[in-house]
């Protein structure tokens, strides 16, 4: 790391000593605690944007690599002069009355200066969509009364706007920044830590060690290393290009098409978010604005997450029986020689977990949690005790370049809500969907599916949760919905957009990786994950899977459930022991569903139908497998 900062250009070394300050700055914050947030939050987005301004590839709008240095240094100069100026008149900004005189000449050049940042920003990182998104809204603020009901407000003036977004905690500087620097930062600076130390491989070697030998190995080390690895990417699609660099090949050398290869690593990847006990990003956001400690957020999460893993196991493991692929065992690592090396690193993942539970924040978790790494390293890792300030090094600048578009999307999703906000469009939502859906929790449910994965086509799940969680969960809870199972809904089923054709993110990443067309993997991903589009509806009417019940009741939904998603899992497989036809499929969807919903009727209509499926795939010898 020291020599390719000796080799570096003059502003890729700017770029890293930037970088090295925001991972200081946020380790000092997250132990002594952090400054005002008038302080906080401009300099989290400030330096996460000058991170990204200096370090990314300038791809202007003109083409010219002139006019892209200049359209740099105009970044640059709005991000310092939006974000300093609050900074420095920080006790200034905290005193005024919101509202109440109008802002000065200097901080609208500021707030709109910023804006502008925040828009380029995003167009880099973000794509396109989020832009027009983000234009349309501030465009609604100022022109809505025009429009006719149910969207008619009054209309703001741009100054009315400006000071929403810039110059109160209601836009840019709300909950969605404020988590981003507050706590997101320090966990993807634990999970650079991880990866620096040699957990991508130690993850990979690991799930090799549990499932290698397994039918079907090298898929179910995709499943499982893919959920060991979204700790440490935060993005799909990310963690499939990086897990599946390795898992893609040895797919298909064990006998696996590249489409069910890439779809597989795909569906497997898109879980890391949903995953526990890190989550993504989305999930310390839905912490903090429905007011519960994020340990909370981590324990019902826990059951959806098997379901989803489950799901994507049974069918791999279904397709190598289909297939008849045997392991090649030889080069399967020893269990007990990998956690000899490396199982070290679990116990960074424990300190934080006990962190957690014994009510410390998620700030200070993570930096027992970075602490602890560091001193396992030095003590126990004597590969990576003589690069330990390499190690520590890459960890402070991979950080920042990935908050990057975490802050970006945050920032923007924050100007999206205080539209919502203060133009009522929130309220008007809620009606318009309940008013669709009737008294039909199924269709409001199906309703807010459709939007929440629409959305999250054209940005991440941390943009898309959070202008839902202002737009459509009132409408869940006013529907008699748990406040934690409507929040945990909306994330679920925005984090399943990147399976989801047209725009399956994860799904193109993995077929770039397998060299397979993109829509062909993506739609196999969609067949591949059907389950995982069940599990939202699932916790909604079972709330013991979320461990709402007693013991008893969790066990008895959850295994329930596990039949359910493996009666489905077998009609998209279409085989049992032996191939099912096309009403034999039709009957596990049914039993399957039946399942899946909690009550005794549906129990036992869904076992009965499992009881024929039995007697179907019993009553005859195993099939010859079949080719391909």
């Amino acid at each position: 790391m020291l020599s390719r900062f000796r080799d570096a250009g003059f502003v890729a070394k700017i770029a890293m000593l930037v970088a090295i300050t925001m991972s200081v700055f946020h380790l000092w914050a997250g132990a002594r605690g952090q400054p005002i947030s008038e302080i906080f939050r401009p300099a989290h987005l400030g330096l996460a944007l000058m991170v990204l301004f200096l370090g990314s590839p300038s791809k202007p709008l003109f083409g010219s690599l002139r006019a892209g240095q200049i359209c740099n240094a105009i970044a640059l100069a709005l991000t310092i002069f939006g974000c300093g100026y609050l900074m420095l008149d920080a006790e200034a900004v905290q005193a005024r009355i919101p509202y109440f005189s109008p802002p000065t000449t200097l901080q609208q050049l500021a707030g709109w200066g910023l804006v502008l940042a925040l828009l380029e920003a995003s167009r880099r990182v973000l794509g396109a969509a989020p832009v027009v998104v983000v234009v349309a809204f501030i465009a609604y603020a100022f022109w809505g009364n025009h429009l006719p009901y149910p969207f008619w407000h009054k209309g703001f003036t741009p100054e009315r706007v400006l000071e929403s977004a810039y110059l109160t905690q209601e836009g840019i500087w709300g909950t969605p920044i404020g988590v981003s620097a507050g706590y997101i930062f320090l966990f993807v600076l634990f999970g650079c830590f991880l990866n620096a130390s040699g957990a991508g491989a130690f993850f990979t070697d690991f799930a090799r060690a549990l499932t290698g030998r397994a039918m079907g190995g090298p898929a179910k080390v995709a499943v499982v290393s893919s959920a060991f690895m979204g700790m440490l990417s935060g993005s799909p699609a990310a963690n499939a290009a990086t897990t599946g660099a390795f898992t893609i090949p040895a797919m298909r050398k064990a006998g696996y098409k590249g489409e069910f290869a890439a779809a597989v690593e795909a569906v497997a990847s898109s879980g890391g978010q949903i995953t526990p006990p890190i989550l993504g990003a989305a999930a310390f956001i839905m912490a903090e604005f429905i007011g519960v400690p994020y340990v909370s957020i981590i324990l019902v999460s826990i059951i959806p997450a098997l379901l989803y893993f489950f799901a994507v196991y049974v069918v791999v493991d279904l397709e190598a029986r289909r297939l008849q692929l045997r392991p090649g065992a030889e080069d399967v690592p020893p269990l007990m020689r990998i956690l000899a090396q490396r199982g070290y690193l679990f116990i960074s993942i424990g300190v934080m977990i006990w962190v957690l539970v014994e009510g410390f924040t998620p700030a200070r978790a993570a930096v027992w949690a970075i602490a602890s790494l560091a001193g396992m390293v030095l003590i126990l890792d004597g590969a990576n005790r003589r690069r330990f300030l390499d190690v520590c090094l890459e960890a402070m600048i991979e950080a920042p370049r990935m908050i990057g578009s975490v802050a970006v999307a945050c920032a923007l999703g924050g100007i999206l809500v205080g539209v919502i906000s203060q133009t009522g469009l929130g309220l008007r939502m809620s009606t318009i969907v309940l008013t669709l859906a009737g008294d039909s929790t199924l269709l409001l449910l199906a309703l807010t599916m459709v939007m929440a994965i629409v959305l999250g086509m054209g940005m991440p799940t941390s943009g898309a949760y959070v202008i839902l969680a202002a737009l459509l969960a009132p409408a869940l809870v006013k529907a008699g919905i748990p406040l934690i199972a409507a929040h945990l809904f909306i994330l679920y089923c925005a984090g399943i957009s990147t399976i989801t054709p047209p725009v399956a993110i994860a799904a193109y990443a993995a077929a770039a990786v397998a060299g397979t067309s993109p829509w062909t993997t993506s739609t196999m991903a969609f067949r591949l994950g059907i389950s995982s589009f069940i599990i939202p509806f699932m916790f909604v009417y079972g709330p013991p899977l979320l461990g709402d019940g007693t013991p008893l009741q969790v066990a008895l939904s959850l295994a329930t459930a596990l039949l359910g998603i493996g009666a489905i899992s077998a009609s998209v497989v279409g085989w049992l022991r032996r191939p099912l036809p096309a009403l034999v499929r039709a009957l596990a969807v049914a039993g399957g569903l039946a399942l899946v919903f909690p009550g005794w009727t549906t129990d036992l209509t869904g076992a009965l139908c499992l009881l024929i499926l039995a007697g179907y795939v019993l009553r005859a010898p195993k099939a010859a497998p079949a080719h391909g």
